[in-house]
């Protein structure tokens, strides 16, 4: 599948919510290589410990989890998750995370357009001004899908991360909105 079959209008953000947890899901969370790049590669993962996530997500105040949605012959298949996190609505910044779990669908810049979507939602729904994503210095994935969005390199923290027995630098990309 190539990006030209379909268009951003084709790629939906929806409020995670429990219908949403499925095998397909937690497949993603526990995928080695998937995850090899977020904290969650430490955890060990099932449909219970998602769904109370994905609960407790819902309940919070100042995190909010989106699927990542493609809408392809009238269906809508879940390709990964956005998440806007640790709302600071005095000072109004963010952070993001996002991950596309589809192996079909990555390298197609769905991450991209996610990105583009959760920031309207962030400006217009909760008035934020400022992201921030903080990224393993060998994530090259990620990098260029922050610097497509016009994202700068706000900080590096030397070392801070454990990356295959090593430390590696994390990086701290940001964007106002």
């Amino acid at each position: 599948m190539s990006l030209k079959s379909f268009d951003i209008k084709k790629i939906i953000l929806k409020e995670l919510d429990i219908s949403m947890v499925s095998s397909k899901y937690l497949q993603w969370m526990n995928s080695k290589n998937l995850m090899r790049y977020t904290e969650q590669r430490f955890s060990k993962h099932s449909i219970p410990k998602i769904m109370n996530f994905v609960k407790a997500t819902k309940k919070s105040k100042n995190n909010y989890a989106y699927g990542i949605f493609i809408i392809n012959d009238k269906k809508k298949i879940h390709v990964g998750n956005i998440k806007i996190s640790q709302i600071n609505f005095k000072h109004k910044y963010a952070d993001i995370s996002y991950f596309i779990g589809d192996v079909k669908f990555q390298k197609l810049g769905i991450g991209s357009i996610a990105i583009k979507k959760v920031l309207e939602i962030a400006k217009i729904k909760f008035k934020i001004k400022k992201i921030f994503a903080g990224i393993y210095s060998n994530n090259t994935g990620s990098k260029k899908v922050l610097l497509k969005n016009k994202f700068v390199l706000e900080g590096t923290f030397t070392k801070k991360r454990i990356y295959n027995n090593k430390r590696i630098t994390e990086l701290v990309y940001s964007k106002n909105i």
